[in-house]
C-alpha cells in the first residue's frame, strides 16, 4: 500500500511540474491573449457608449437614417474591396458581416422575435403603423439595425413596456404594410390601398367612445353599430378576395371626427361607403322598419348614391326580414353630402321600439343584419363594373 501511494505521489509531483512548466512556457503569450480580449471588451464598451451619446441626441427618423447611411457606406465598402481583389487575379470570400437593404424598411429582431409572435397594427385613422416586439428592450432602437426610407413617414417614435417595445410610424398619406420575415429581420414596403386592390370599401360604425348615440336604458348606439360592423369585418375576412379592400373608421370603442370618417373613404378613393346607424324616434314606441339615407343633391350618374342606397335598403330588409320604410333624402348629414364615393347611411331598426330592441341587441340579428350590407356592397361592386 505505502509502495503504491509513493508511486502516485511521484507520478503526481512530475505531472504538476509538467503542467508548471508547461504554464510558465506559454504564460507570455497568455497573458497577451487575455490582454487582446480585455481590450477587444473595452473598445466594444467604448463604442457602444460612443453610439449612444450620438444617438440619444436624435429623432427616431435620424437614426434610421443614420443606420441606413452607415450600412450603405459599409455595403458600398465592401463592394469597392471585391472589385479589387477580383482585379488582381484573387477570389473574394462571402462577407457575412454586410448587410444589405432590400426593403423599404428592415427592423432587426431580437432573439425569440418572429413571425409568430410580431405584430403589425394598422391604424388608418391616425395614419399610424404600429410593430410591436417581444423582447425588445428600452434600448432595441440603440442596439439593433432600424432601417429604410423616411419619405413617406412624418416620424418614428419608440416605447418600450415590459418584455415588449413598440416602433411607432406615422405616416403622410394612409398606406398599408405588406411585410414578410427571414431569421433576422422584419421587411416592409408600404403601399398605397390603390395598389393593392381593384375596389375599395369603406365602413363606418356610427358614434363610439364618448358618443354613445340613441340609447334606451343600458343599450347603447355605438355598442349595436359597431357589433354589427365586426360581423360584417368577419364575412370581408372570411372571403378573404384580394380585390376587394375594405377598412374600417373604428372596429372599437373610439370616437373617430366625423371630418375623419368620411376623410379616410376620401383619401382612399373609395369606390362605396357605407354608415351603420341605429334608429330612435321618441313618442312613437311602436315605429319599426329600416331606412337608408342618400345625397339627394348628388349629381345623377350611371351609379349613384342613390342607387346605392336602394340596394342598401333592399338587401338589409330582405336579409332581416325587417318591415321596409324608405330612402330618406340625407344631404344635411356631413359625412353623406362630402363623401365623393357613393355614400349609404343604413338605419338597422328602431332602439325606442322595445320589440325591435330586443332584436337590435340579438348577436343573431345583427349578423342577419351584416350578411344584409355584405350583400350590398357585393351586389353594387357588380354595378360599378
Amino acid at each position: 500500500m505505502e509502495r503504491k501511494m509513493a508511486r502516485f505521489t511521484a507520478f503526481f509531483t512530475c505531472a504538476f511540474s509538467l503542467f508548471i512548466c508547461v504554464a510558465v512556457w506559454f504564460l507570455p503569450e497568455l497573458e497577451q491573449r487575455i490582454e487582446a480580449y480585455s481590450a477587444s471588451i473595452r473598445r466594444d464598451q467604448l463604442a457602444r457608449e460612443e453610439r449612444y451619446a450620438l444617438l440619444e441626441k436624435m429623432s427616431g427618423l435620424e437614426i434610421m437614417d443614420y443606420n441606413t447611411q452607415q450600412v450603405q457606406q459599409q455595403a458600398e465598402k465592401a463592394e469597392k474591396e471585391e472589385k479589387e481583389i477580383i482585379k488582381e487575379g484573387g477570389d473574394p470570400e462571402p462577407q457575412e458581416d454586410v448587410i444589405v437593404i432590400t426593403h423599404q424598411m428592415q427592423l432587426e429582431l431580437p432573439s425569440g422575435a418572429d413571425a409568430s409572435n410580431v405584430e403589425v397594427v394598422h391604424d388608418l385613422i391616425e395614419r399610424r403603423i404600429d410593430i410591436r416586439i417581444p423582447g425588445a428592450d428600452k434600448n432595441y432602437i440603440y442596439d439593433y439595425m432600424v432601417l429604410g426610407e423616411s419619405g413617406d413617414m412624418e416620424s418614428l417614435d419608440y416605447f418600450s413596456e415590459g418584455d415588449s417595445g413598440t416602433v411607432a410610424l406615422t405616416m403622410d398619406k394612409v398606406v398599408e404594410a405588406d411585410y414578410s420575415f427571414d431569421e433576422n429581420y422584419l421587411y416592409l414596403d408600404f403601399l398605397s390601398p390603390a395598389e393593392m386592390h381593384d375596389r375599395i370599401i369603406v365602413v363606418d360604425a356610427g358614434h363610439g367612445g364618448g358618443a354613445p348615440g340613441a340609447v334606451s336604458g343600458t343599450h347603447y348606439e355605438k355598442n349595436i353599430t359597431l357589433a354589427i360592423v365586426q360581423q360584417l369585418k368577419k364575412l370581408f375576412d372570411e372571403a378573404d378576395d384580394p380585390q376587394i379592400g375594405v377598412y374600417y373608421t373604428r372596429l372599437d370603442d373610439t370616437n373617430p371626427s366625423l371630418s375623419d370618417r368620411v376623410g379616410l373613404a376620401n383619401e382612399l378613393n373609395a369606390d362605396l361607403f357605407v354608415s351603420v346607424h341605429i334608429n330612435s324616434l321618441k313618442g312613437n314606441p311602436g315605429v319599426e322598419g329600416v331606412e337608408v339615407m342618400y345625397d339627394e343633391l348628388a349629381p345623377d350618374t350611371a351609379f349613384d348614391t342613390k342607387d346605392f342606397a336602394q340596394i342598401c335598403l333592399d338587401e338589409q330588409v330582405a336579409a332581416l326580414g325587417a318591415k321596409k320604410r324608405r330612402l330618406i333624402d340625407g344631404n344635411k348629414i356631413y359625412i353623406i353630402r362630402n363623401s365623393i364615393a357613393p355614400a349609404a347611411l343604413i338605419e338597422v331598426g328602431f332602439m325606442n321600439n322595445p320589440n325591435e330592441l330586443a332584436r337590435l341587441t340579438d348577436p343573431g340579428y345583427q349578423k342577419k343584419s351584416a350578411q344584409g350590407i355584405y350583400q350590398a356592397l357585393q351586389k353594387s361592386l357588380k354595378q360599378l363594373k
